[in-house]
């Protein structure tokens, strides 16, 4: 529980422990509560490349980021306003569809409302369509899922290299229709009870360091605990990658290559 890891740091800096750290309501109670979301934020963080097996997940089919463009209307004799529930922002990059009669790419020149923007082209007629954002070093982007980190990006079940994350949204020019994503759950979203025992011992001693100093103003022993810290972070990485299944290589086409067929 959380009240038994907090109880197990405050031991480690010689603080008196709580029946429950979320109602205690004493000062070193309401200093845990505080720095409870960093620490634990840190420690899923620097876990393993791909994530600490407990908090990884995947997020199926995400679309590429498209806009639903229901009009067009003149907003000068050389801008065109164009409506549609967005994202954008002022120096974005759109391209309208080829289902629109501008359609092309445009510099967003400004920002009506969360609704509208207006681009450098001169007005024909209103239209419908779509469009998309796009930029010059990245053609593509998806919506990023809530979460401490995203590990991998993958079509049909295969990672793209080719990506980067920037804001809420992860870049690619490898796929213009719909990825799946491979992310690490934010402090948040993971419950403590699936917390395996070489995760609670890491996140134990990273609070210990993080409140070391504050509360008993031990600048040697919070540094004594961020080594502990560091070195069992490293043992709780290889324990935790041993909690997955890895296939060996299948020698079947040896042993087909090998097999006596008799032919009648």
């Amino acid at each position: 529980s959380k009240t038994s890891i907090a109880n197990w740091s405050m031991l480690k800096v010689g603080e008196a422990i709580f029946t429950d750290v979320d109602s205690d309501g004493a000062a070193t109670a309401d200093k845990v509560n505080a720095i409870w979301d960093l620490s634990l934020e840190s420690v899923l963080d620097e876990g393993p490349e791909e994530g600490w097996q407990f908090a990884s997940r995947t997020f199926h089919g995400i679309d590429r980021d498209e806009i639903a463009v229901t009009a067009l209307a003149q907003a000068s004799s050389t801008t065109t306003t164009v409506t549609g529930t967005h994202a954008l922002i002022a120096g974005d990059r759109v391209e309208l569809g080829t289902d629109l009669n501008l359609t092309g790419t445009y510099d967003v020149n400004s920002i009506s409302t969360t609704v509208s923007w207006v681009i450098t082209a001169v007005f024909t007629a209103t239209d419908t369509g779509t469009a998309y954002w796009t930029s010059e070093e990245f053609a593509y982007r998806f919506a990023r899922p809530t979460c401490t980190r995203v590990t991998s990006v993958k079509v049909g079940g295969l990672k793209i290299t080719d990506w980067l994350r920037k804001g809420s949204w992860i870049l690619t020019n490898l796929e213009d229709t719909e990825v799946d994503m491979d992310y690490i759950l934010a402090h948040g979203d993971v419950t403590i009870a699936n917390f395996p025992a070489h995760f609670s011992n890491v996140l134990r001693l990273k609070l210990a360091s993080d409140l070391a100093y504050d509360l008993v103003q031990n600048s040697a022993l919070g540094d004594r605990l961020k080594l502990e810290y560091r070195e069992a972070l490293a043992l709780a990485i290889g324990m935790d990658n041993r909690e997955k299944y890895v296939q060996e290589s299948s020698d079947s086409w040896v042993a087909a290559g090998h097999t006596k067929m008799q032919i009648e």
